[in-house]
């Protein structure tokens, strides 16, 4: 697994190891500190720009490490394009060490703005960020590269995942601590969809793509549990100040650029996941 001291890759090491499945994590040289803390049978400290380098035995590859995932790098033009070339590093990695089955990490920002529910087979992606942008050229490269090597590819499309120890600000942490001390979230309409997993049924879903021996193409991980980003607020709100003011509306927003969230679940579904932890359940772990 690349990508595995992030926050995705750090609980999916967990829910592999937990569940009888041996796992070496290659993790960048600048994040061997982090990487001691993992739970894995082996950490392989490799640049992404060496994955050729990669050497053993395996029967699935999950591809998570990506350059620019938040910030202003999802628009620089330069650091997404080399997300590319570690795709084709990592899938030809893959194919030397026998791997059978290439996992990657795709994401909701490769459809952009989408009004109502997006279903795999039907959406039609059109990205306004550079980083969707990027995504949306690994899958389809990335899915060609893996025909021609003989590997099955899967492309998680990765909606909103939240837990203990993420790595960037989002929205529920400025919330939640802005209500901590004393102060008013400003916040946009929020009207827009929404769909938040927990950490737990993300990686529980990520393990069963490795382990479901028809997995193949694209598949929504999210909660399929989606209403307005307004109610999630208010229920956070709710969980740790009830009866504080919220500011909805105080920022502004480009419809056009704004995300809706509305995931058809049911090819996931069809494998046998089922979310176990709602919403609710997951802010009181939090």
């Amino acid at each position: 697994m690349t990508g595995a001291t992030g926050f995705l890759g750090q609980a999916l090491c967990q829910e592999l190891s937990q569940n009888g499945h041996k796992v070496t994590a290659i993790a960048r040289p600048e994040s061997a500190e982090k990487a001691k803390n993992l739970l894995a049978d082996e950490i392989v400290l490799l640049p992404l720009e060496e994955l050729e380098n990669l050497k053993g035995e395996y029967d699935v590859f999950f591809h998570l490490a990506w350059n620019g995932s938040g910030g202003d790098a999802r628009n620089d033009y330069g650091t997404q394009l080399k997300n590319l070339l570690y795709m084709e590093k990592a899938l030809r990695a893959a194919k030397k060490c026998g791997c059978s089955k290439f996992i990657g990490a795709g994401s909701q920002a490769e459809y952009g703005v989408v009004d109502g529910s997006a279903k795999e087979a039907e959406t039609v992606p059109a990205p306004f960020l550079m980083y969707g942008a990027a995504k949306l050229s690994c899958l389809h490269m990335g899915r060609i590269l893996a025909e021609q090597l003989g590997i099955t590819f899967v492309w998680p499309r990765i909606y909103s995942v939240y837990g203990p120890r993420e790595n960037d600000p989002t929205l529920l942490g400025y919330v939640a601590r802005t209500l901590r001390e004393g102060n008013v979230p400003e916040l946009s309409l929020c009207e827009n969809m929404w769909d938040f997993i927990y950490i737990t049924d993300f990686t529980r879903a990520m393990r069963l793509l490795g382990e479901h021996p028809g997995s193949k193409g694209i598949y929504h991980i999210a909660s399929g549990e989606h209403q307005k980003l307004r109610l999630f607020i208010e229920n956070l709100r709710d969980r740790i100040k009830p009866g504080a003011v919220l500011k909805f509306g105080a920022k502004e927003t480009d419809p056009a650029r704004t995300f809706w969230l509305e995931p058809d679940i049911s090819m996931l579904q069809e494998l046998g996941f089922k979310c176990r932890i709602s919403f609710e359940q997951g802010i009181d772990k939090i």
